[in-house]
């Protein structure tokens, strides 16, 4: 197998370790959701844990998502953002960025941000796993 073509596993390995810290967030996000829905405190540290993943996690994912099309072209000769996977992985990158953003939020006191921040994340994370699984039939 050449480089290049060893190369191209690099934007699926680098989603990996990315999407594998954002499930860690988000198992973490929910745990604090149950804790204030059922009225007790959240378990000791959760919210340090969560910002300590969710932050390099989201920051991970939209870099990969730049990779992607950077792998395409130029280690596959291939037309950039012409798959079902790209569609989806663009969607996802929105979806990232937005919930990062009501995050931000919620991290500088703005209750209102709670459910619409635990949405996007939820979606942003399982939008992720479809694209994913999109990008098994692209692999070399």
């Amino acid at each position: 197998m050449t480089a290049a073509a060893w190369l191209a596993y690099g934007h699926p390995a680098w989603m990996v370790v990315s999407l594998g810290l954002c499930l860690f967030a988000l198992r973490i996000g929910l745990a604090i959701r149950r804790a204030r829905l059922s009225h007790r405190p959240a378990p000791r540290g959760a919210r340090a844990r969560h910002l300590g993943a969710a932050k390099p996690g989201v920051v991970l994912v939209l870099f990969g998502a730049l990779l992607g099309p950077l792998s395409v072209a130029l280690l596959r000769d291939w037309t950039p953002m012409s798959s079902f996977h790209a569609l989806v992985g663009g969607i996802t990158a929105l979806l990232f960025v937005c919930a990062g953003l009501q995050g931000r939020r919620l991290e500088r006191g703005d209750r209102a941000a709670r459910n619409t921040h635990a949405l996007l994340g939820g979606a942003a994370v399982s939008l992720a796993l479809a694209a994913a699984i999109a990008g098994f039939a692209l692999l070399p």
